[in-house]
C-alpha cells in the first residue's frame, strides 16, 4: 500500500450552494470574536478581519481599542475588501445604554472580482459563527461615519 500513498491530500475549501468559497474561521479567531462580543466597553472597539487566500482562512488584520470612525477608516485598505466588526456603547434618548455589535463588509470599488467573491462567499459563515444580527455592506470609506453606524446598528 505504501506505493500508492504519495502525497497528502490538499485542503479543499468548502463550497456553499451557488459555488462560492467559504473560508475557515480558526478556533483562535472564534475565541477572539467571542471575547470581543461580550466585552462591554464604553469606547468604540474594532476588529478588522482579512482573508488569507493561501491558507483559505480568516485572520485578524488589526485590533483597535478606544478609536474613532476616522481612525478605523484610515486603517482600511483602498482596494482590498475587509470584514469590520464594531462594538461600542450607545446612549438611547431615554438614558438606556446599549452595546451594539455589528459587522460591516467593506468592499471598495477597484478590488479584484476574485477577492470580492472570496469575501462575499465567506461573509455568511462569519455572520453565522459570530451570531451577528446587524451586518451590512459599505463600498466607500466615506460612508463609515458614526451617524451611519448608529442608524444601522441600533
Amino acid at each position: 500500500f505504501s506505493e500508492f500513498v504519495t502525497q497528502p491530500i490538499p485542503l479543499i475549501p468548502r463550497k456553499m450552494s451557488g459555488g462560492l468559497t467559504i473560508c475557515k474561521i480558526p478556533e483562535e479567531l472564534k475565541e477572539t470574536l467571542k471575547k470581543f462580543r461580550f466585552a462591554k466597553s464604553t469606547t468604540m472597539n474594532a476588529l478588522i478581519i482579512k482573508i488569507d487566500r493561501e491558507a483559505q482562512e480568516m485572520r485578524i488584520d488589526e485590533e483597535m481599542e478606544d478609536v474613532t470612525m476616522e481612525e478605523i477608516r484610515d486603517e482600511l485598505p483602498q482596494q482590498q475588501p475587509r470584514f469590520l466588526l464594531l462594538s461600542y456603547a450607545y446612549k438611547h434618548a431615554d438614558g438606556r445604554t446599549a452595546y451594539p455589535m455589528c459587522m460591516i463588509f467593506y468592499s471598495p470599488p477597484g478590488c479584484s472580482p476574485e477577492q470580492q467573491m472570496l469575501y462575499a462567499g465567506s461573509r455568511n459563515n462569519l455572520v453565522n459563527d459570530c451570531e451577528i444580527t446587524k451586518n451590512f455592506e459599505v463600498r466607500d470609506q466615506d460612508e463609515l461615519t458614526q451617524e451611519y453606524i448608529d442608524s444601522k446598528a441600533v
